[in-house]
Parts: C-alpha cells; sequence; structure tokens
C-alpha cells in the first residue's frame, strides 16, 4: 500500500476514534401491528361488504343545501386555512433542508476609506488616510460523508406529508361536525312538527273540557288543567324555534362566512335508513384510510430521520472551502487600486470539524432523538388503538339505536292510539280528564324519545364515517412504508 494511502487510512481512524460516542443510547419503543389488535364482537358479528367511506360520503343524504355548506366551510373556514399555512411552512423548511445538500456560494465585499492612527499603527498606513477596499467570493461544500444532510431533508420531506395529512384530518373534521349540526337542524324541525300536532292537540281538548263545563259536566280545575297543557305545548314550541335558530348560527360560523350566513338555511330535506356495514380488513386497512393514523406514521419516519441526523453529528464533518479575493491596502493609488492583479488572493481546501469534548451535548441531543421516535411510536400505537375503538364504538352506537328507534316507533304510535281513545272516552263522559292528561303526556314524551333516537342512530352512522376516516385515501407517494 503506497505510504501516501496508509497515512491517510490512519489519520481517519484516528479521527474516528476521537470522536465522541453516542453511549448505550436506543430505541425501547415498538411499532404495534394492526393485523393483531382484536376488533371485538360487535364489529366481527356485522357484514363486511360495504366499502370504505368515499370522499363526499354525505353525498348519500342527497341534499343540495348540505353539499353547499360543506363546500362553503372548506373554502372559508380560519382552521382550514391555518392547516394549509401549516403545510406550506412544512414546505419551505423541507427546501431549506434541501439547500445544505447543494454548494452554497457567497460574495462579500467591504469598500471603505479609512484614517488609521499614527501612533496605533506603523507608517505606512499609519498616520495616513486611504481606501480600504476588499471583495471576495467564497465556495462551500458539505460533503455529507455520513449522511446528516441526507437524513434531515428525509425528515423534513416526512414532515410534509404529515402536515397534508393532518390538511385532510382537518377537512374531515369539519366536515363530520356540519353534517352533525345539520342532523341536529332536522332534528330540531321534526320536533317544531311533533310540538306544533300536539299543541293543537291540546287545543282541541281545551275546547272539550270548555264545552262540557258548559253544559255542567266538567269542573273549572279540569278546565285549568287543559290551558296548562296548552301553555306549555306553546311554549315547546317556541324552545323548539329558539334551538332551530342556535343551530343554524352553527351552521353560518361552520360554513365559514359568519352567524349571519344561517338565517337563509331551508328546512333539510334528506332521510336515511343506514344499516351497519363496514369494510373489509378491519383493523389493518385503518392505517390508510384514517389521515390520523397516516399522520402519525409520518411523524415517526420523521423522527427515526432525526435519529440518523443526530448519530452522523458523532463524526467528523468534513466541508471543501475555496475563496478568492481583490483587496488593497495602500497609501498608494485611489479607489479602484483592489482591481490589480497584484490586489488578488485564493484559498482552496478541506474545512474538518471533528467533535471531541463537548460535555456530553451530543449525547443529550442523540438521547432527545431517539426519546423523539419513542414518542412518536407510542403516539401512533395510541392512535391505532383508540381508532379501532371508536370504530367499535360507533358499531355498537348504530345497532343499539336501530333497536331503540323501532321500539320508540311502535311505543308513538301506542301512546298517539292511546290519546285518541281517551279522548273519545272522555268526549263520551265514560274516562276522566286526567286520563287524556296522562296519554297526551306520554304521546309527548315518546315523540321526544323517537325523534331524538333517529337523530341520534344519524349522528352515530356520521361518527362512523369519521371513524373510518372520511373518505380519506392518501396517494401512493404519500403512504409510508411499515416503520423498522
Amino acid at each position: 500500500m503506497p505510504r501516501a494511502s496508509a497515512l491517510t487510512l490512519t489519520g481517519l481512524s484516528v479521527l474516528m476514534a476521537a470522536c465522541a460516542s453516542p453511549g448505550d443510547i436506543h430505541s425501547k419503543a415498538t411499532m404495534g401491528d394492526a393485523s393483531r389488535l382484536q376488533s371485538g364482537a360487535s364489529i366481527a358479528s356485522l357484514a363486511h361488504d360495504a366499502g370504505w367511506p368515499q370522499a363526499d360520503w354525505w353525498g348519500v343524504l342527497n341534499d343540495a343545501q348540505l353539499n353547499q355548506l360543506i363546500e362553503q366551510a372548506v373554502a372559508h373556514r380560519p382552521d382550514i386555512q391555518a392547516a394549509r399555512s401549516r403545510l406550506e411552512s412544512a414546505q419551505y423548511e423541507a427546501r431549506i433542508a434541501g439547500a445544505s445538500l447543494k454548494p452554497q456560494v457567497n460574495a462579500q465585499s467591504d469598500l471603505s476609506r479609512e484614517r488609521f492612527a499614527r501612533y496605533t499603527t506603523p507608517s505606512p498606513p499609519g498616520g495616513f488616510t486611504v481606501w480600504n477596499n476588499e471583495v471576495g467570493v467564497d465556495l462551500g461544500y458539505d460533503l455529507d460523508l455520513w449522511g446528516r444532510n441526507h437524513a434531515e431533508l428525509a425528515g423534513a420531506i416526512d414532515a410534509v406529508k404529515e402536515n397534508a395529512a393532518e390538511l385532510q384530518g382537518v377537512k374531515i373534521a369539519l366536515e363530520v361536525a356540519v353534517v352533525r349540526a345539520y342532523v341536529q337542524l332536522w332534528a330540531r324541525y321534526r320536533l317544531l312538527d311533533a310540538y306544533q300536532s300536539l299543541h293543537e292537540q291540546a287545543v282541541r281538548s281545551r275546547n272539550i273540557v270548555a264545552a262540557r263545563l258548559h253544559a255542567g259536566l266538567s269542573s273549572p280545575l279540569e278546565l285549568t288543567q287543559a290551558e296548562t297543557v296548552v301553555a306549555t305545548s306553546a311554549n315547546n314550541e317556541e324552545q323548539a324555534r329558539h334551538d332551530i335558530a342556535l343551530i343554524k348560527d352553527e351552521l353560518g360560523a361552520l360554513s365559514g362566512l359568519g352567524p349571519g350566513a344561517g338565517d337563509a338555511l331551508a328546512r333539510p330535506t334528506f332521510l336515511l335508513s343506514r344499516v351497519a356495514i363496514l369494510p373489509e380488513a378491519l383493523p389493518a386497512d385503518l392505517l390508510g384510510h384514517r389521515p390520523d393514523i397516516v399522520a402519525q406514521r409520518w411523524r415517526v419516519e420523521a423522527a427515526s430521520q432525526g435519529i440518523k441526523a443526530a448519530h452522523a453529528a458523532f463524526y467528523p464533518n468534513v466541508d471543501l472551502v475555496a475563496l478568492a479575493s481583490l483587496g488593497s491596502l495602500t497609501t498608494f493609488g485611489g479607489f479602484f487600486n483592489f482591481l490589480d492583479k497584484n490586489g488578488g488572493g485564493h484559498k482552496v481546501g478541506a474545512a474538518i470539524s471533528l467533535p471531541l469534548f463537548d460535555g456530553g451535548r451530543l449525547q443529550g441531543q442523540y438521547g432527545v432523538a431517539v426519546a423523539s421516535y419513542d414518542g412518536a411510536v407510542d403516539a401512533y400505537n395510541q392512535s391505532l388503538l383508540d381508532a379501532l375503538r371508536e370504530v367499535a364504538d360507533e358499531v355498537t352506537a348504530l345497532k343499539s339505536l336501530d333497536t331503540q328507534s323501532h321500539q320508540a316507533k311502535l311505543a308513538t304510535d301506542s301512546a298517539e292510539h292511546a290519546y285518541t281513545l281517551a279522548t273519545q272516552g272522555y268526549r263520551s263522559g265514560i274516562t276522566e280528564f286526567l286520563d287524556v292528561l296522562v296519554a297526551q303526556d306520554t304521546q309527548v314524551r315518546q315523540e321526544q324519545v323517537l325523534i331524538i333516537t333517529e337523530a341520534q342512530e344519524l349522528d352515530a352512522w356520521v361518527l362512523l364515517m369519521r371513524a373510518l376516516g372520511g373518505g380519506y385515501v392518501p396517494s401512493p407517494d404519500m403512504t409510508p412504508a411499515p416503520a423498522a
């Protein structure tokens, strides 16, 4: 082996041996395997042929006004704009990281006329006022022998993809909020219908009591009770109108146009009867259909690149440098004297920095990177567990609410029939007015239960769409590979 090569290898070996060491710092976290999670009986008992939600999953409601509300919300809501700004910031951060892989060229100049003190500077230039001019161009290139810059760039790109997934998560959360509020508006209008119908019944009952009292067949107490029911039903109507106004304000605010935009909203027209059917391959496919889980996986990828970059900091850093300059500091000539060929200078070489003793700073930075990776893995595992639990919860809720809705419909029909019989019996003098009051109160409560149960069932369907990812399907280049 030539002597120069041997000396070079020896020098590199010495440099490597002299570097600071990461010590016994290593990751303790392991990414969970989604396919090994137990989905539970509630999920396993359902059919699995529905397919994953589409991007416009709410379109099955067939309500043009709802479609317009969501379009306005996505276009105007500040939280969507803020998420887009975070994505744009991450893109520029990646551009900054990528700049370290390219040569850096800088130019500088110092053109000044300066008086040098006679007693502090030898003559010349001491005692003279001269032009002190210098112009230079320097070039530097980091060889990145240990891949630190490449790891930082890869981590920055992962952060861009993480923010892109988070933007989709914010968008889906906004869509869900709009649909849920719209469902509540639909339910309040139905309650208003029920209260209006019940108010008309209460007025008819009061008129019957008044006629019987006039004929001497009833008592003032019964009339007072009937008047109370009329006033109560009128109050329920007003409360429903108040709730409708508040929900319209909420929808106007969700649209990003302000609460006043909700004033013009018409009554929702959709009807939906859904059976809980799930896509295939739960829970494994949640990894690609939940934007929050995809974002967590990119966070893990970025953290793993952070470990690589922190580890590379323990090794020598080699930069190629070059400098060309023109300068002059003489008592002869004028401003352009530095442009003479005798004013030129240059430097070419390599700059090597070697971490030796840093008081544990590099070990601390490496430990932070490893701990950040472990934290990202733990957050990913927790997100996966939470996602599967949300699916199971909403499936359980849908199954239960479907049964409750069916029973509530039967109870409502029975309560309406009981009220009809009580009214007819009271008109004929067979039953007491107390029977009418009890039957009417039961009817009111059963109407409320039915409407609220149906709204809860529809709300559970909306939440299931969110739990399944809300139609999010990342492009192939936005899907992270399983982390080691």
